[in-house]
């Protein structure tokens, strides 16, 4: 397959990113919805344990897919050049 170059513009809000410490994926026959949230830690109460959606993004199947592969990869790529991601135990 050629490899297709695209050069790719975004507003500076949208450059800037969002920082996510939680994420909910949920599916139908149709897409994938991934919400990227952030859980703030310092949040007292009756906001405790309130988590704020940061961004969804909504994939078909086959683009979900190729999203897991492309994770895979550079998650490889990234432990080879800086060490194993170590999770809590029961995370794993």
């Amino acid at each position: 397959m050629a490899e297709r170059k695209m050069q790719i513009t975004a507003d500076n809000e949208t450059r800037r990113g969002h920082y996510s410490n939680l994420a909910l994926i949920s599916h139908r026959k149709e897409e994938f919805v991934l919400d990227f949230l952030f859980l703030d830690p310092q949040a007292q109460a009756p906001q405790e344990g309130q988590a704020m959606l940061a961004s969804r993004v909504v994939l078909n199947p086959g683009h979900m897919k190729r999203l897991y592969h492309a994770i895979g990869e550079n998650i490889q790529r990234y432990e080879k050049n800086f060490g194993t991601i170590v999770l809590p135990a029961n995370l794993t």
